[in-house]
């Protein structure tokens, strides 16, 4: 999850106890505040995400409309904040999960029940719109129900404040097929509460009838129904419900916003009506099966057999781009924590690593007064305390993990090779040695050629990401007689043995690690600090190689000079 290696189960003051769900911007967990003791839902942004400019404008924006909604039936924010660079919402945890799972596996629902719950809905969208926010995401996936089966909105990351300048380009379509009204469908920018409505109506229309009014193979003919086909009568498809009820429905997926009912109450209360003094069985909800012969459901992306990890191979086995980010977007719905689709989907999609004058620059999470504690005591011992630097190398890496939005891979950096490659518009990869695994030749660091060279400067950490059989390398100048102390954290599962794969280089090419004292910062084999006494002036370099289940991963190098 964020911010933790995979088998974590802590994000700062949280303990994470399982994943409820996750779209493409976000992924929901279920945890429990350390402190208070209280479960709720930790809504935290994608890694993936962040770095895309106005993702995390949009992310906020949804704690900030939510927080101006109190309402009994809108999922409440208890808190929004950001820990180590990744923005979250503590939310308020529904035990009942979301509408859409009730009906994962075809359930019945009575009509009476279905009121109900429209009700609910109906009351927090008329209070929203009431407010000035639209939602333009009604579905089943947010709405949620409490213990006792009470429905609540949720996720408002789309909506817009009607007073409010657009953070979505005029022209985009948002919002999700099943459910869009014809001038969502048509990426209309005047897109108002009466699209609310009609996403409910399509709602009240599966309730009532079983499936949806629409559906298709694909978006395209999904979207090409909402804005030109009639919706089919429900007593047409189902002889056993109210003729009334085909005039309510019909109404209120209007093709036209102004022919529609302008209150959710209003057509909720149509609704209801349509079924007095009419007996009818429990409908039975079905959303994935072929009700018209022709069309079919869209279906989860995720398809039976086939893992997250399926998904990436045929990510770096495709030489499409496009190809490629679909795969890994598969693999990223089904797994958001898998580490290796995270990364290559960033680097995919354009923005490589190694290139850091072209990432956008992250504002980094504040530090809090606790957090300087260790080192207001460090520095009143470091005239007495050999261990000044070693402290001072593990607070800078603490401050240097900041950095480390864009590549909060949790780390397992390994063999991508083929499309990889190219896109690097590197060598492959050095793995073995006229058969000699690399891991297994002694200095091996310094023979193969680093496929970057990049200057380190004193306090101003850098970040990359390593990969197996690769060397990165970095330079810095010094005087002789100085002390430089240079801190290397990764922060990959994949990383616990880096010692040996760590090369310092003086100015006349000579291996000179002697010159170094070497200690753990952390303790746990992912970290390093080298204390350099140095002896000769000039130009020095540090060299770091990948080695699978060793030294690879996300990482971030610092220096610091005395």
């Amino acid at each position: 999850m964020a911010e933790a290696t995979p088998g974590s189960n802590r994000f700062g003051p949280f303990i994470v106890q399982e994943k409820l769900g996750g779209g493409g911007m976000a992924v929901v967990y279920k945890a429990v505040h350390e402190q208070s003791g209280a479960t709720v839902a930790l809504k935290i942004l994608r890694g993936s995400i962040a770095e895309q400019p106005g993702m995390a404008d949009r992310f906020k924006q949804e704690a900030t409309i939510v927080n101006r909604l109190r309402h009994p039936h809108i999922v409440t924010v208890h808190n929004y904040g950001v820990i180590r660079g990744r923005p979250y919402m503590e939310l308020e945890y529904m035990s009942g999960g979301t509408l859409a799972q009730r009906f994962k596996q075809p359930a019945e629902i009575g009509p009476q029940e279905a009121v109900r719950l429209l009700r609910h809905v109906a009351s927090a969208l008329d209070y929203a719109h009431h407010q000035g926010v639209v939602h333009r995401d009604i579905k089943l996936e947010n709405i949620l129900l409490d213990g006792r089966g009470v429905a609540s909105l949720a996720d408002f990351g789309i909506a817009r404040l009607i007073d409010s300048t657009h953070l979505t380009a005029t022209g985009s379509i948002i919002g999700t097929p099943l459910y869009l009204s014809p001038e969502q469908a048509n990426g209309g920018k005047d897109v108002d509460s009466r699209s609310d409505l009609y996403s409910l109506a399509v709602i009240a229309y599966l309730l009532a009838v079983g499936h949806f009014p629409f559906n298709g193979s694909n978006a395209l003919s999904i979207l090409n129904q909402h804005l030109s086909s009639p919706v089919p009568p429900p007593s047409s498809v189902n002889p056993d419900l109210p003729k009334a009820l085909d005039a309510v429905l019909l109404k209120g997926m209007a093709k036209r916003p102004e022919e529609r009912y302008q209150l959710a109450d209003t057509f909720v209360e149509a609704f209801s009506r349509s079924f007095n003094d009419h007996q009818i069985r429990s409908t039975r909800i079905d959303l994935w099966s072929d009700h018209s012969g022709k069309q079919m459901a869209v279906r989860p992306i995720t398809l039976p057999g086939e893992s997250a990890e399926d998904w990436f191979q045929k990510a770096l086995k495709t030489k499409e781009k496009y190809e490629s980010i679909g795969y890994l977007k598969r693999a990223l719905e089904i797994d958001p924590l898998h580490s290796k689709a995270n990364r290559l989907l960033f680097q995919v999609e354009g923005a490589n690593p190694n290139k850091k004058q072209e990432q956008p620059r992250q504002t980094p999470a504040p530090i809090e007064p606790g957090d300087l504690e260790p080192l207001k005591k460090v520095r009143q011992e470091r005239k007495r305390s050999p261990w000044t630097y070693i402290a001072l190398a593990s607070f800078m890496l603490m401050n240097a993990t900041l950095m480390l939005v864009v590549l909060l891979s949790q780390g397992q950096a390994g063999g991508i090779t083929g499309f990889f490659d190219t896109l690097r518009g590197t060598a492959a990869p050095v793995l073995s040695i006229e058969g000699t695994r690399i891991a297994d030749i002694p200095d091996i660091v310094l023979t193969i050629e680093p496929i970057k060279s990049e200057m380190l400067r004193t306090e101003a950490p850098l970040s990359d990401v390593l990969d197996t059989g690769r060397v990165h390398e970095y330079r810095f100048n010094a005087a002789s007689g100085s002390e430089v102390d240079i801190g290397i954290r990764f922060f990959s599962s994949t990383a616990h043995n880096i010692v040996e794969n760590i090369a310092v280089v003086n100015p006349a090419g000579e291996p000179s690690t002697q010159v170094c004292q070497q200690d753990s910062i952390m303790g746990d084999g992912a970290d390093l600090a080298l204390i350099c006494s140095i002896s000769m002036s000039g130009t020095w370099r540090i060299r770091l190689l990948g080695i699978e289940g060793e030294s690879t991963g996300a990482y971030v190098i610092s220096m610091i000079e005395f």
